[in-house]
């Protein structure tokens, strides 16, 4: 746990920093133990091997994922952290993290950028990036500059410090994907208008256009390594191209709805797809085959994410907000899964650069972190936020009275039909026995009944009028004049 010190708002109007009620606890995930600790083991080696015991002791012995490269358990991010959410309610459809890792970048609805602290998880800035809803972003290799997409199928650059300097039209429609090539140089861009388009980063040029998918083109991403590009469609397809040139290399027919998403792995190995037909294929490059097939999910598979240190771990998330961890070489079942991660669809996945974390963005309007489990955890459910709605825990309302009789589901609308109205014999007895009741009551109060002075009967000679004030008049002791009656017609004159 760290500690961070909040100030007072405004000039001179903030408590001193060393105030014991401005320090609040705040949950921090720090890699730098698990660095050190290894450039330890790297410069006096132990003997023997250390084996962590199931106790949160053993959490200063914990190595980072880049030491164990071989034990994909080691590399997972189920454990939940913490979750953070702007002021301004938005679904987040990207999550990306600066490249060095201190910070981590979400794109919102809305158009909104918001920039996160990668340690303690508290915002830190906020910008209006697009004037619509921000689809897709990456940082290019050299650190440099970012590239965003929206809904209006705008591009725009941005530098180191989220400075805007370039933005042009690119796509008639929505953009879905943007990924960026290992030199740096250039980047493809897709949209939902069945192709899409390898573009120049320095001039910001388009150089050609992938028209080969008989429908809107979902995603895209370049290889890490090679000049090659994968694209997945509506149309059920992925193909795989050469960007100096318009035509697709090879057609990969293997899912049976629209491809989502297309990851390729760290070393351009395999690549990984997911589709709305709830399956994930790993395929080999090298055979252009499917290698496995994953089956785990429920409904549509909506984000894909490779673990930066190990092509053995495969972070997916779903439309019913679980996140499942797979191993590439293992079984075709998640070896970890996390159900109810959200309370919407996970719409985007990202590790930090060195694996201790991963972040995912969702329809629920939350940015939620995970990180690597400590020993000593044995249920990751239990760590999860609980939204219970108000009044849950509390018993059913009852008020016995004649409007609410019972729950609330045996009155109002819920109520059952009225009863018949009682016959006039039957209404005369009831009358006549609350009657006898009041005179009764009043009896044993040594008074008897008499209607109060400011109210009517409203029955035969006691009717009165709606403008007819004589009874408060009566009460407060005021005469009522008496009206004149009307004079009689008087007969014009006769004319002599």
């Amino acid at each position: 746990m760290g500690e961070i010190v909040l100030y007072g708002k405004g000039k001179g109007r903030g408590k001193d920093k060393d105030d014991p009620s401005l320090r609040i606890p705040r949950r921090t995930i720090d890699y730098g133990s698990d660095v050190v600790r290894w450039l330890q083991e790297c410069l006096v080696p132990r003997t023997s091997a250390q084996y962590l015991q199931c106790h949160y002791g053993f959490t200063r012995e914990l190595m980072p994922p880049f030491a164990t490269p071989q034990g994909p358990y080691d590399s997972i991010c189920p454990r939940f952290v913490h979750s953070s959410a702007n002021k301004t309610r938005a679904p987040v459809n990207v999550v990306h993290w600066f490249p060095h890792g201190r910070r981590l970048l979400s794109g919102t609805q809305t158009g909104e950028m918001t920039i996160w602290n990668g340690m303690q998880f508290h915002f830190e800035n906020i910008l209006q990036a697009h004037n619509a809803s921000i689809r897709a972003m990456q940082w290019t290799p050299e650190e440099h500059i970012l590239v965003s997409g929206d809904q209006l199928g705008i591009i725009k650059f941005w530098d180191q410090y989220i400075y805007n300097f370039q933005t042009f039209q690119a796509h008639k429609e929505s953009i879905c994907d943007i990924s960026i090539a290992p030199t740096g140089l250039k980047f493809v861009s897709c949209a939902d208008d069945s192709h899409a388009k390898v573009w120049d980063l320095r001039t910001g040029e388009e150089e050609r256009a992938f028209t080969g998918h008989g429908w809107d083109v979902k995603c895209c991403d370049w290889h890490p390594t090679k000049g090659l590009v994968a694209t997945g469609s509506k149309d059920s397809q992925i193909k795989l191209w050469d960007p100096r040139a318009s035509e697709a290399i090879t057609t990969i027919y293997c899912h049976n709805n629209t491809v989502t998403k297309v990851k390729w792995s760290p070393n351009g190995q395999f690549l990984a797809s997911g589709s709305k037909d709830q399956l994930i294929m790993l395929m080999d490059v090298r055979t252009m085959g499917v290698r496995k097939v994953f089956k785990g999910h429920t409904k549509d598979v909506t984000a894909l994410c490779w673990h930066p240190e190990s092509e053995a771990v495969l972070a997916s998330g779903g439309h019913e907000a679980t996140i499942n961890f797979w191993d590439t070489f293992g079984a075709s079942t998640p070896f970890e899964s996390v159900p109810g991660a959200h309370e919407g669809p996970i719409w985007s996945l990202s590790w930090h650069p060195l694996g201790h974390l991963l972040v995912s963005g969702s329809n629920d309007y939350s940015v939620r972190f995970w990180s690597r489990a400590r020993p000593g955890d044995t249920n990751f459910g239990d760590l999860l936020p609980r939204k219970v709605a108000l009044g849950a825990n509390e018993a059913p309302i009852t008020i016995p009275d004649d409007l609410h009789v019972g729950t609330i589901f045996q009155s109002g609308i819920f109520a059952d039909p009225p009863l018949p109205p009682l016959p006039p014999e039957a209404r005369a007895a009831a009358t006549e026995a609350a009657r006898k009741e009041a005179d009764s009551i009043y009896e044993m109060a040594g008074s008897t009944y008499e209607p109060m002075l400011g109210l009517s009967v409203g029955e035969g000679v006691n009717k009165k009028d709606v403008f007819d004030t004589s009874d408060f008049d009566a009460e407060e002791g005021l005469a009522r004049p008496a009206l004149a009656p009307p004079a009689a017609a008087v007969p014009p004159p006769a004319a002599a």
